[in-house]
């Protein structure tokens, strides 16, 4: 189930393991609230527990077979820290979760946060909880109703730039639409101000420089790198996200996957950055493309090796691209 299902159905029926997939923090952060909505307010402290698999498997299982406390649930969030378990420890834990699931203490639930699928064992045992980053044209209901329920009004090409901007992550647009509340004194927000005060992520700001790359914009690719490092980010950060966005207009170029089977193989969160490499790729052959990842993946690895300056190895990554060398 997605996200804007999950508060219906747990009004209809509570199931003892629910599985946390996809990367927008905002809507993950809205699942964790309803689960803990489960719990009687005068009792979060006995019945909501926060564990990781820096436990043994057999301590979680005792967790998960102590009922609730003077409330009606009790819910247990287990996380991994972000760390893919080995397979020797990845079995133990799926071992004593599936063996408790056939028998789970009456409402006892366990709320598993699958970042970077390392509960991906889980899938078939769990009701899942999809919390992707949403569609563009999703996203802007959603966007236009916080706007509106803060007292303020944003015209069509405002939202869309925002989004756009935030590259569809609902919790970079949350952080945005606050400093825009704040700067607003009329109460509207139109698209210079978008333009103006919401910062591009460095994914959003890549896309813009290789599409003015292969649109023949080299003084706005230019630009935008120039912006890039006044920012603050490091000359490696940004070599490396140029590398992977040709890297991904090369694979996308050359596969036969539909988008969705493409942004799993690549490991992107949504299919719109799988959109905006097949666009932008459509300006190379294939040969140019990898011609440029090849001679970019050098200058990185000259970079990080002493061999060219850092900034030097950026500057002459773009050359390449502009050339298309």
């Amino acid at each position: 189930m997605n996200i804007q299902d999950l508060a219906k159905n747990l009004q209809v029926e509570v199931k003892p393991l629910y599985l946390i997939v996809g990367g927008d923090l905002y809507y993950k952060k809205q699942a964790f609230d309803l689960f803990k909505n489960l719990v009687d307010d005068m009792a979060g402290d006995f019945n909501i527990s926060y564990v990781n698999t820096a436990v043994t498997p057999e301590m979680l299982f005792i967790n998960l077979q102590t009922p609730p406390l003077m409330s009606d649930y009790k819910v247990v969030f287990l996380s991994s820290d972000g760390k893919k378990l080995d397979k020797e420890k990845a079995k133990a834990f799926e071992d004593k979760i599936v063996e408790w699931v056939k028998n789970p203490c009456p409402n006892v639930v366990l709320v598993a946060d699958s970042e970077e699928d390392c509960f991906k064992f889980l899938t078939k045992v769990s009701e899942i909880v999809d919390c992707k980053k949403q569609t563009p044209a999703f996203l802007y209901g959603e966007v236009a109703k916080i706007i509106q329920n803060n007292g303020y009004s944003a015209d069509e090409v405002a939202i869309k730039e925002i989004i756009t901007k935030c590259n569809n992550d609902m919790m970079i647009i949350t952080g945005e639409l606050a400093k825009l509340f704040a700067y607003s004194d009329k109460k509207v927000i139109n698209y210079e101000m978008v333009c103006n005060i919401v910062v591009n992520n460095i994914e959003q700001s890549v896309f813009k420089l290789t599409d003015n790359i292969a649109n023949g914009n080299a003084g706005e690719a230019i630009a935008i790198m120039d912006n890039l490092l006044a920012s603050g980010e490091q000359p490696l950060k940004i070599l490396a996200a140029i590398i992977s966005q040709y890297r991904r207009m090369f694979i996308c170029k050359i596969s036969t996957l539909s988008n969705e089977e493409l942004a799993k193989e690549l490991g992107v969160k949504s299919t719109y950055a799988i959109d905006i490499a097949k666009r932008i790729g459509k300006s190379y052959k294939p040969m140019q493309l990898k011609k440029l990842v090849e001679k970019m993946q050098h200058i990185e690895y000259s970079a990080k090796n002493g061999g060219i300056g850092m900034l030097d190895g950026l500057n002459l990554a773009l050359t390449y691209a502009i050339n298309r060398r």
